[in-house]
């Protein structure tokens, strides 16, 4: 996978905050609870050594994933926000056996860019992400993400936002007769 995909899944699974289960112990947590527990992990970081606090709550591809990020990555994915949230929820639970589930969670965020632009003047980016967790020694660990779907809105500025008319004929009433072709008023 390309570095900038696992840029945009970190960022992805980093955008959420503390819910109602910070209290909870580990091994009560739901697997959705357990990706809300890692998204809020990942939201709060400070420092690059929070990794660790991450890692408690993976395992497979996406624990590999991130042992082997380099620091900076990490950084970059986990510290040094360039967005602002907006919204995020748990879609969809999708039970495949006892022991692994698939949780799907949406994020909806301005992206400030490398420049750090004003909310109201960043993209709006929604995404849609479905993790595979699994049931490991007791406890519901995440292992992959399975899926990303992304769309990005831009903001348009008032002068280049069109507003279309409807033309003649389009607001006509059905039952008010076109002229024919080739008619005139002065033959």
């Amino acid at each position: 996978m390309r570095r900038y995909q696992w840029h945009l899944i970190w960022i992805a699974l980093a955008v959420t905050g503390c819910t109602s289960m910070c209290g909870a112990k580990r091994s009560s947590l739901k697997p959705e609870q357990v990706v809300e527990r890692y998204l809020d992990i990942a939201l709060n970081m400070k420092d690059v050594a929070e990794r660790d606090n991450l890692l408690d709550y993976t395992t497979g591809a996406l624990k590999a994933a991130i042992e082997s990020a380099t620091p900076e990555v990490i950084r970059t994915a986990y510290v040094d926000r360039k967005y602002h949230i907006i919204n995020y929820s748990v879609v969809e639970r999708k039970d495949r056996t006892p022991r692994e589930t698939e949780v799907t969670f949406q994020l909806l965020y301005n992206d400030l860019g490398v420049e750090g632009k004003p909310v109201n003047e960043a993209p709006t980016v929604t995404t849609e992400n479905t993790v595979a967790v699994i049931k490991e020694n007791g406890q519901w660990v995440i292992r992959d993400v399975l899926g990303n779907k992304t769309s990005i809105d831009f903001p348009v500025s008032a002068e280049s936002r069109i507003t279309a008319k409807p033309g003649a004929g389009i607001d006509a009433p059905e039952d008010m007769p076109m002229e024919a072709e080739g008619d005139s008023q002065g033959e």
